[in-house]
């Protein structure tokens, strides 16, 4: 057994270390840890403490939910401690909170499954039906008082219905959509301000506004998740408090479930996990809870949290770790761009020692230096990029641009307007001409498998790749090709046909994706598709853009676009390349006059159980829709699932058609 003077010292150096994590996530809204490393600390201090009571200090973290983070706003007593949620890592822990609820309530019982939302915890609070107050979580026995930013949070309702018990309380999120928290990323880099990290350091920061303006101006959201005091009203149990809720239209986090035993659970926590990057909110995990209210209260709670709930968070996708160096690419398009040199460091299960940095003002905005200590992020996916600046090191060294291209030496240049430098040497720079090979066969274009960057890299070394027309012709050099790859490996007679026949199954193409798959500068996919209605020949879409006037016009794509078709075209060198290419393969024209949704324009918004917003766009797309981002008189449809915020408003003012989540799943199940 320890001696109490090494306890002591060991309770002394977690409870620093914990407080000192707490004040870092509850006032500079950022963290030098995961989750999980945080939480063992706690653990590890909990042990201590319940073996050592006497060795226990005052200022523990254990004493404590949270922390009052400011001295701006008010702090008012709840009426109840909010207390926080025990975590999970893997099923066995998950396991072991399922097992102890059985044989505590020895009888069945049901779980309610929920995505944790990524945000700052709230409570509202309504007398004779009105909203009078809301406080933070705060240090979980007192919250701040942000009531006057309240009335700018979408979701959250300032009246209840009038069948509503006249005293209610309702916990929940308040959190930033992603698409919110891009747009205003963007709008802060325009006025040079100082970029926020993470949707949730962006809702803590704008909740806690004195002027209310600026919360108006943020776009938060609220997602309610515990109702107090009214629990008969409710049903008793928290699956039917959702149906009554979603009934008189609040905003719920979706997807959920009702599960009835632990496969059930686990089964929904692998299903999210794998579409958590298309939700439109942030997620850190699934919460678990006690169906019924009875139970609960049963189970009782820690003074930490409540014994009949637990948090089962996803796989980490954000880290801390050391800026090595950075190394400059070359993207098809002649853009360079800067890539860290980490640290290895494990995300999700990943090892990670890659991160994009995008271009100088990045770097200017992040104030990086080599050597530096930085927290990265990994969501799906998508590349890992550096979020934010943790700790400036103590000898750092200045990151310097390169003036001559990495890959053909030519001279680099920034163009107006651009944050990027470029190399302008488009047709006879080896990166530029692979990374536009790597588009050209990628899933979205032509998607030949077995085809990718290194495989195009060692055809390009032996000069049997250099064009596109080429790796359509590459079966009839066949034997060169054995014999110039027999050194190889994985490059054996059988691996050779399978990708012989990937490109032959390839040849078949959908216009818009042929038009996507030539790398034009800013065509990306949704462009590509616009351009494409207008044609149903690929010769008078080549045509078009060589006799191109300033005055003519594609509906939904903007003179910048079309400039960068045309100068794509009017280079010979491209020019008989798509010519040359046109004659290896099969273009589909699709005719959009006689489907479904035949050049209707739709918005969608809110989201649907069983599709994402992505897979709906695009199989409305496929039935000739044009997608809209905004409502206005133009829009013919308003495709409308839960939560969809002020657009279902403004589309019932102007007497648009509106279908609903289950009309909306049925229009596009086929």
């Amino acid at each position: 057994m320890k001696k109490n003077s090494d306890v002591k010292i060991k309770i002394i150096e977690l409870t620093k270390k914990i407080n000192y994590h707490d004040e870092l996530y509850y006032k500079k809204n950022y963290q030098e840890i995961s989750d999980e490393e945080y939480d063992k600390l706690r653990k590890d201090l909990t042990k201590l403490e319940k073996i050592y009571p006497e060795e226990k200090l005052k200022n523990s973290p254990n004493e404590k939910v949270g922390k009052i983070d400011s001295k701006q706003f008010n702090t008012i007593q709840h009426n109840s401690p909010m207390l926080s949620l025990n975590n999970a890592y893997n099923k066995e822990e998950v396991r072991s909170f399922y097992e102890k609820t059985f044989s505590m309530l020895k009888k069945k019982f049901y779980i309610l499954a929920e995505t944790k939302v990524d945000g700052l915890s709230a409570s509202l609070r309504y007398e004779n039906r009105k909203l009078i107050m809301g406080l933070t979580r705060g240090d979980g026995a007192k919250g701040e008082d942000i009531t006057r930013n309240l009335k700018y949070i979408e979701g959250i309702k300032q009246t209840l219905p009038e069948d509503f018990p006249e005293k209610l309380e309702i916990r929940g999120e308040i959190f930033m959509k992603k698409k919110n928290f891009e747009d205003l990323n963007k709008d802060r880099k325009l006025k040079g301000l100082h970029l926020f990290s993470t949707p949730r350091n962006a809702a803590a920061g704008s909740v806690r506004q004195l002027d209310p303006e600026v919360t108006r101006n943020r776009k938060l959201s609220f997602y309610g998740y515990t109702l107090l005091e009214a629990e008969k009203y409710f049903g008793g149990s928290l699956n039917k408090t959702r149906e009554i809720l979603m009934h008189h239209n609040f905003s719920l986090n979706h997807p959920s479930m009702f599960c009835r035993n632990f496969d059930d659970m686990i089964k929904f926590y692998d299903q999210v996990n794998k579409i958590r990057s298309q939700l439109e909110y942030d997620i850190d995990g699934i919460v678990f809870k006690l169906d019924s209210i009875q139970d609960q209260k049963r189970i009782g709670s820690t003074s930490r949290w409540p014994k009949w709930a637990i948090a089962y968070k996803f796989p980490a996708e954000n880290a801390i770790t050391n800026l090595k160096d950075v190394v400059f690419q070359v993207g098809r398009t002649g853009a360079i761009t800067p890539v860290a040199i980490l640290k290895e460091v494990i995300i999700g299960g990943v090892k990670i020692n890659r991160a994009t940095l995008h271009n100088k003002d990045e770097i200017t905005r992040l104030n990086l230096s080599i050597g530096d200590t930085v927290s990265i992020q990994r969501a799906g996916d998508v590349i890992p990029k550096i979020t934010s600046l943790v700790k400036k090191s103590n000898d750092p060294v200045k990151i310097r641009f390169p003036d001559i291209c990495p890959s053909c030496k030519s001279k680099l240049y920034f163009q107006k307007g651009e944050a990027a430098i470029r190399c302008l040497n488009h047709n006879f720079c080896k990166e530029q001409k692979i990374q536009s090979l790597s588009h050209f066969v990628s899933r979205n274009a032509f998607d030949i498998l077995g085809l990718g960057d290194k495989q195009l890299r060692i055809f390009w070394k032996k000069n049997l790749i250099r064009s596109y027309s080429d790796i359509f012709t590459l079966e009839l050099k066949e034997n060169n090709i054995k014999e110039k790859l027999s050194s190889v490996e994985g490059f054996g007679d059988k691996s050779i046909f399978n990708l012989f026949e990937a490109i032959k199954q390839s040849k078949t193409i959908d216009f818009d994706k042929f038009i996507y798959s030539l790398g034009i500068r800013h065509v990306g996919q949704g462009v590509a598709r616009a351009i494409s209605r207008k044609f149903n020949n690929v010769n008078k879409f080549i045509s078009y853009f060589l006799k191109l006037e300033s005055n003519e016009k594609i509906e939904g794509v903007g003179n910048v676009i079309l400039e960068s078709v045309r100068s794509y075209f009017k280079n010979d060198l491209n020019l008989n390349e798509v010519k040359n290419l046109i004659e290896e393969i099969n273009i589909q024209y699709i005719k959009t006059e006689n489907l479904k949704f035949s050049n209707k324009v739709i918005v969608i918004t809110g989201s649907f159980k069983k599709y994402s917003r992505k897979e709906i766009e695009q199989k409305l797309i496929n039935m000739g829709a044009k997608i809209s981002s905004s409502i206005s008189s133009k829009t013919d449809f308003l495709f409308c699932g839960t939560d969809p915020g002020s657009k279902l408003q403004k589309a019932k003012k102007l007497d648009i058609k509106i279908f609903y989540l289950d009309e909306v799943e049925q229009e596009v199940k086929n």
